[in-house]
Order: structure tokens, then C-alpha cells, then sequence
């Protein structure tokens, strides 16, 4: 999670849109780990995902001049991430026979490096939970848990209103604790 408040935020954006490579460097370490882990997340696969965040930001400086400093940077960057993975995702469809072909391919991941991103608190059992969640579900509950996101700031990032927020973070916690629970028990 990023250690910048609006205000530092603000500055710094301010001073990117100047040319300040120092700022810009500031922002991509606020931000680059965050934003990796959502994009392993989405892709299931770690250089996928390093691609996706290196495009992510890319774009976000080519289209710096263009961001509001009232907003908050974190579901700007999120929105853009999301975009580049989808757009992934349809550059890779076009190429294969079938979509079970391209999701093996999509999903393929060199679970050592993927593991050190993610923190010792994100069991096997959450990480399969995750996947089986519809993307809706995972979205929310990546943002809200993984990027620890604000109501308000998931709002803005979904572009839904904060009671939709609320009410879709309640749903897929509940589904993720059904999908936890079913793979514990089939352990035991």
C-alpha cells in the first residue's frame, strides 16, 4: 500500500507533469508492488503481471496532464491495470483455437517467483478460494483487502455507488468464506 497521502500525492503529480523523473520514480515505488500483486491476481502469471504494470504505468505518465489531483491516484492506476488486462486477455484469445487453451496458457505461473510477492498471511487456501470467486468478487475483495482501498475510493474505481461498494464487499466475503471452508473440508 501506498505511504502517500492526497496532498504528497498532489505534489507529486504536480511536479510529473513537469518532468520530474525523481517524482515519477517516487510514484512507481508508492505503487509498483501494490499494483503487481493485483496483476497476478488477475493474470496468474508473474511476468504477465510485470508486463501489465509496466504498460500500467507507462500509460498513466503519457496521460499524467489529463488526471484530476482531487481524485485520488490509487483507482486511476487500479482502472488502468484493469484495462491492460483486459485488453491481455483479448490480444491472447484472438490467438488460440480455444478459450480453455488460452486460460492454460493465461494461468500458467512459476509459483517460486509469485510467492515472494505475496505475503506469508495469503494461504494456499485463499489463493484457490480467490481464483474460483467470480471477477467481480475478486476485484472488490482485492482492493479492499490486498490494496486496502477506501469505500470511497472502490466507488470511484468501480464507478458504482459506495451502498453498491458495500453491499457486492459483503456478497463476495461471503462467497470466499463458503469457497474456504468447502476446500478445508475436503483436506480433512
Amino acid at each position: 500500500m501506498s505511504s502517500l497521502n492526497r496532498l504528497q500525492e498532489a505534489k507529486l503529480i504536480q511536479k510529473c507533469k513537469k518532468g520530474d523523473v525523481a517524482s515519477m520514480t517516487l510514484i512507481y515505488e508508492s505503487f509498483s508492488l501494490e499494483l503487481l500483486r493485483s496483476a497476478i491476481l488477475l493474470c496468474k502469471n508473474y511476468d504477465d503481471a510485470q508486463d501489465i504494470v509496466s504498460q500500467t504505468f507507462i500509460l498513466f505518465f503519457k496521460s499524467i496532464d489529463r488526471f484530476n489531483t482531487d481524485y485520488p491516484l490509487r483507482p486511476w492506476l487500479h482502472r488502468i491495470l484493469k484495462n491492460e488486462a483486459i485488453s491481455l486477455f483479448q490480444k491472447r484469445s484472438r490467438g488460440y483455437s480455444s478459450e480453455n487453451e488460452m486460460k492454460e496458457n493465461v494461468i500458467s505461473s512459476e509459483p517460486n517467483r509469485e510467492e515472494e510477492v505475496f505475503t506469508a498471511e495469503e494461504t494456499r487456501y485463499l489463493k484457490e478460494a480467490m481464483e474460483q470467486l467470480k471477477e467481480e468478487e475478486r476485484w472488490i475483495l482485492q482492493g479492499y483487502y490486498f490494496q486496502e482501498m477506501s469505500i470511497k475510493d472502490l466507488a470511484l474505481y468501480l464507478e458504482i455507488p459506495e451502498g453498491t461498494v458495500k453491499s457486492r464487499l459483503f456478497t463476495a466475503r461471503s462467497s470466499l468464506a463458503k469457497k474456504i471452508q468447502a476446500l478445508m473440508q475436503k483436506v480433512s
